[in-house]
């Protein structure tokens, strides 16, 4: 019986799938136009064998240098449109926001769209319109407020962590962000390991890598019984709520004796009878803006010391004005205007290895037509941020590590006054039109502490080996989830001085246990 059933399952799985592709290979073109160029693929399949397992983003900049800075293909039966010039994405997903501002459905979190439990890939409906303003309410309190203490005490934790156990960077990169994170949703870092087990359970849910129907997208067919990735998922999710719920009610306990600390959470309890908030939507929003810091900011961390092993000139230029700046003291929030090389520095690491090299993909609600080109309701849409960054229009020589793109009038990227630019708003990498990310502010104080402060504390550089040659690091090996991050290496890291290292040991142990003004 059991043999039969998946026989019959099968059938009906070919005839849907033949059926699509039928269906859409009737539909005709709008007179006047005509389909996007782009790699010609099989029957259904598209292109999908051509695509590697790994670094993704280089088969589709490759593909993009071919066909043009906007290009379609196929997979399984869905278009993908691909765009490499900002001009383009800026013109479809922020000027035509009203139609580029949905999410496809990812196959393998198949309510993504439409549950509320996903605030960045929830599609163009009232619940992400409505759970928007709750998020920019808490993020434009939250920088006015005392949360603006977390990422310092956290970063000066870091170097502490660091000089101890260089070895171990990622893990104490990865914490640092997760912890900062943490108290800024629920007051406490004690939830960082939680934080971080979730947060990597939906990046690999996600990512077409980690999860085969995010690729294979009829495997959604199958009923729950016959599919691994549906049983997965489901203790996933379960998991992933019973966390936030706890984290949430942790801090309406605290609240109760007065033990609690700043944090988005707090505002909710303090604001939800008059802003009629319901707590199972605000654990969702809160919970998410948490994932949603954690996975991105570890990235860059880890990639500058990938740049700063091969450029380490930029790293002295960094020490030099820090010592002019600062003097003998670790660089503060305040002294950020001043330090322009370092936010230099900060937006090369981004624009050299972006953390999310495929971007996070738009769907297409309508017909629409640019230029002489149709493109199909229901496309996914993706704004190829390693393709972005490589324009060599605006990045004279863009495969190079060049901060000075960013401080040196005689490049495309300068702007002035220093003291203000370069800085991360309005960046590409935070995307475009009405899918801006909200927390900008955040991810530049997170970064510019954490670079700032290894600048002034640390001296990195590559390892050598027993016969004092240099140990080579890889330059693109990184890993293939949505959010990519440098493969493990060695390294060098070492106190700049002796004095920087009684200091960084004094307020490393303070930090472990500074109480946080209420």
């Amino acid at each position: 019986m059991d043999t039969f059933k998946i026989s019959l399952l099968s059938i009906l799985v070919l005839l849907l799938v033949f059926y699509s592709f039928w269906y859409r290979s009737q539909k005709t073109l709008p007179p006047g136009v005509r389909q996007l160029p782009g790699p010609k693929g099989l029957p259904f399949i598209g292109r999908v064998h051509d695509v590697p397992s790994e670094a993704t983003w280089l088969k589709f900049w490759e593909w993009a240098k071919e066909y043009g800075p906007i290009y379609q293909h196929e997979i399984f039966g869905s278009i993908h449109i691909w765009i490499s010039s900002e001009q383009i994405a800026n013109d479809l997903l922020a000027k035509r926001g009203s139609i580029y501002s949905d999410r496809p459905v990812i196959p393998n979190l198949p309510d993504n769209r439409t549950s509320g439990d996903y605030l960045a890939l929830l599609g163009n409906t009232e619940t992400w319109k409505r759970q928007r303003k709750y998020s920019h309410h808490i993020l434009s309190r939250s920088h006015t407020a005392s949360q603006h203490s977390y990422p310092t005490i956290e970063r000066n934790r870091l170097l502490y962590k660091l000089l101890v156990e260089p070895s171990k960077y990622e893990f104490y990169l990865e914490e640092y962000t997760g912890r900062t994170i943490s108290r800024l949703a629920w007051g406490s870092a004690d939830h960082q390991p939680k934080l971080k087990k979730n947060a990597f359970g939906l990046l690999t849910t996600i990512s077409p890598s980690g999860s085969v129907p995010n690729v294979v997208s009829w495997l959604t067919i199958l009923p729950t019984w016959l599919s691994p990735w549906k049983q997965a998922e489901r203790a996933r999710h379960a998991a992933e709520t019973e966390f936030f719920r706890n984290a949430l009610r942790a801090v309406e306990a605290a609240s109760l004796t007065g033990e609690v600390n700043p944090s988005y959470s707090k505002m909710f309890w303090e604001g939800r009878e008059k802003g009629g908030w319901e707590e199972e939507e605000w654990t969702h929003v809160i919970g998410m803006m948490a994932i949603a810091g954690a996975l991105t900011m570890a990235s860059p961390l880890q990639t500058y010391i990938l740049a700063i092993c091969h450029h380490p000139e930029w790293q002295t230029k960094m020490q030099d004005q820090i010592r002019q700046v600062c003097g003998d003291r670790c660089p503060e929030w305040s002294d950020r205007a001043d330090l322009h090389v370092v936010r230099a520095v900060i937006k090369e690491v981004l624009r050299w290895r972006p953390p999310v090299p495929t971007g996070i993909p738009h769907r297409l609600e309508n017909d629409d037509i640019y230029g002489e080109y149709f493109i199909p309701a229901g496309a996914t849409i993706h704004a190829l941020e390693w393709g972005l960054c490589r324009d060599p229009e605006k990045y004279p020589d863009p495969e190079s590590f060049r901060p000075e793109r960013w401080l040196d009038s005689s490049y495309p990227t300068y702007r002035e006054p220093l003291t203000t630019y370069p800085n991360l708003k309005s960046y590409h990498q935070f995307g475009f039109g009405r899918r801006l990310c909200q927390g900008v502010e955040i991810v530049d104080q997170v970064l510019f502490l954490a670079i700032s402060g290894m600048a002034w504390a640390f001296d990195i550089r590559k390892k050598r080996n027993r016969f004092g040659n240099e140990i080579d690091i890889p330059w693109l090996k990184y890993t293939s989830l949505l959010i990519a991050k440098p493969d493990s290496f060695e390294f060098d890291m070492t106190a700049a001085s002796e004095e920087k290292r009684r200091i960084i040991e004094d307020e490393g142990k303070l930090a472990g246990s500074r109480p946080v003004a209420q």
